[in-house]
């Protein structure tokens, strides 16, 4: 059913605004709306209000503190600490200040964290240099200042005959250069140079589009017993830095997990508040908070309102006017085991409210038709387990719950029909002594069409006697006896019918002509010539179910193959491995099929003559999650 809706109003003094926001946002029940438009020349006792002075400025200072607090919780992603204190009022040059404060402290350990990273794999690819070309020594005089440079290179002579003929023109001869192969593929190479060409050889290098492997700048201008001893002591301090550093970070982001998440939250909850006062009515003195709620909660607003705001915040409730229909918002509230049958009307728009909510009949009607098409025992067995497998085993969440159960009453509605048509696997229930209840589908065709097509008509008959009273409900007395007319004359078409094929005694044939007669008579007068064109779509709509009987013949025929080639073609491993196969197959067709086939029958032909669509989802005022 759709859920009876109240226009709820909140009125109190204009300053008590905040106050009555903060209280509905708390309540989460009230999807609120701007007050009613005038016309033009006209003066509204209730305007929208104008934005209060310095609204805007603490809008702008909110969302950018939402920005930089969201940048930096995923900075400090890990943090799971319960942290002490709260940050500054959201929306306040207080709360900018300390985030400015937090950014600064992070940049800093991840500054530091970065260099020490750096600094050790530097150290650890010149040490892995080092010991691979060792022992090491150079004919530079101290009075040079020997300066080191460490190179990995592609294993290439030339390359390395080159940078030799580089070196010496920079340099003038004065260097020393040292190769070894690291591996198959790269070779190690150590420069010893004068100080005072060791820029240009950083030119070189970067012009050529070598890796060097950097020394740390303390390095710079030592000799090499020096930088080797330098190494060796930086590399046992590196790591108690680096535990340092991340012992830094980690109380960083275990101290601000928990007011970061807080802090967010608030400022969601105040740009939602701030925005929220434009959908508010003003007067000079007072506002008005306009909405709709489920009329069901009014009553537990009211208390709540009187206990949190006082007597001077009043709530008022109402139906809404039929003329609010199309803006009143929509909740479904069914049963607990036809509630997951809501998910099929997510293929189309949700019913308007004050109209009908099709999902008890999609309930009922939907496995009818599948179970009608697939009608076997042993097919809508296998449908039930793994229904029930996929349901134990939670996939999906709470949507795949909803499905499983719809998919196992489809797959019990298919072993009640292949009980009625004494079917398992086909022909293989008639060898288990299963015999037909209702009739052999294999084998009575027509009788097999004209259960497909009674169920239509009963189908198309409830849809339009849904369509009377929503014509009735809405008011439209003229298209309800329109609508009456033409259900009369389905049913007398149906008794026509049924004299036709000997169901009903031929003399119930005149008075069903006459009466179709006179009711087509009404139906033109209500509705103009167009009812007698809508006389014949609706005839049509009902031979649209014979097929659920193709379909389902198709499927009994399939499965008589499958068995055929199983018994006849061999060897006889090769027949059962093909029958089973098309076994299968006939299962997977059965379950898309079907479905496709009862969807359609319930879009097209069942909510054509009552749905009435446009009705908006239910999104009240409320904190974010």
């Amino acid at each position: 059913m759709i859920l009876p809706m109240a226009r709820v109003q909140l009125l109190g003094p204009r300053d008590r605004l905040g106050g009555a926001l903060t209280f509905l946002q708390a309540q989460g029940v009230l999807e609120l709306r701007p007050p009613a438009p005038v016309r033009a020349g006209e003066r509204a006792l209730v305007e929208r209000c104008a934005t209060a002075f310095g609204v805007a400025e603490r809008v702008a200072r909110a969302e950018e503190a939402l920005r930089r607090i969201e940048r930096l919780r995923a900075r400090l992603e890990g943090g799971r600490g319960e942290g002490e204190g709260a940050l500054p009022e959201p929306g306040s040059e207080a709360l900018l200040a300390r985030l400015g404060e937090v950014e600064a402290a992070l940049s800093a350990i991840e500054a530091r964290r970065a260099t020490v990273a750096e600094e050790g794999e530097a150290i650890a690819r010149f040490s892995r240099l080092v010991v691979a070309l060792a022992p090491f020594a150079h004919g530079l005089e101290p009075r040079q200042e020997p300066e080191l440079h460490g190179l990995e290179l592609r294993t290439d002579p030339e390359a390395i005959a080159l940078l030799r003929g580089e070196l010496r023109r920079i340099t003038g001869g004065a260097f020393d250069l040292t190769a070894r192969p690291l591996d198959a593929e790269r070779t190690g190479v150590l420069l010893v140079v004068p100080r005072t060409c060791g820029r240009a050889v950083t030119a070189l290098l970067f012009e050529r589009g070598v890796d060097e492997v950097k020394l740390p700048s303390a390095c710079a201008g030592k000799a090499l017993v020096d930088v080797l001893l330098h190494l060796t002591a930086r590399a046992r301090t590196i790591p108690v830095e680096q535990a340092e550093v991340e012992a830094a970070w980690t109380r960083l982001a275990d101290g601000l997990a928990a007011p970061l998440a807080a802090s967010a939250a608030a400022t969601r909850a105040l740009l939602e508040r701030l925005r929220a006062e434009d959908a508010c009515g003003a007067t000079r003195f007072a506002f008005v908070v306009s909405g709709y709620m489920p009329a069901e909660r009014v009553p537990a607003l009211q208390a709540a309102a009187a206990r949190e705001l006082g007597d001077r915040v009043t709530v008022l409730a109402r139906s809404p006017e039929q003329d609010e229909w199309p803006e009143v918002p929509v909740v479904l509230r069914n049963r607990r085991r036809i509630r997951p049958f809501e998910r099929l009307l997510a293929l189309v728009p949700l019913p308007r409210y004050g109209s009908t909510d099709p999902t008890p009949w999609l309930a009922f009607f939907f496995p009818l038709f599948f179970g009608l098409v697939l009608g076997d025992v042993v097919c809508g067995a296998a449908g039930v387990v793994v229904a029930l497998v996929l349901r134990a085993r939670g996939v999906g969440g709470a949507l795949g719950r909803d499905l499983t159960w719809i998919a196992l009453a489809c797959a019990l509605s298919a072993v009640g029909f292949g009980i009625l048509f004494g079917e398992a696997l086909g022909e293989v229930g008639a060898h288990l002594g299963m015999r037909p209840v209702l009739l052999d589908r294999r084998r009575a065709f027509m009788g097999f069409l004209g259960v497909a097509i009674a169920i239509g008509a009963i189908h198309v008959g409830i849809g339009m006697a849904l369509g009377i009273a929503g014509a009735l409900r809405s008011g439209h007395r003229r298209a309800a006896v329109g609508r009456a007319a033409k259900l009369g004359l389905l049913c007398a078409a149906a008794v026509a019918a049924a004299t036709a094929v000997d169901l009903l005694p031929a003399g119930a044939l005149r008075p069903a002509l006459w009466t179709g007669a006179g009711l087509l008579a009404l139906a033109v007068g209500t509705e103009g010539p167009m009812a007698a064109l809508e006389l014949v779509l609706g005839l049509g709509n009902v031979l649209s179910y014979a097929r659920l009987m193709a379909l389902g013949l198709a499927s009994v025929m399939l499965a008589e193959v499958a068995n055929l080639v199983a018994t006849t073609l061999r060897p006889v491993a090769a027949g059962l491995a093909i029958g089973v196969l098309l076994h299968v197959v006939n299962f997977t067709l059965g379950l898309i099929s079907p479905t496709v086939a009862a969807l359609r029958l319930h879009y097209v032909e069942f909510f054509e003559k009552f749905y009435d669509e446009g009705g908006a989802p239910y999104r009240p005022f409320a904190l974010s999650r």
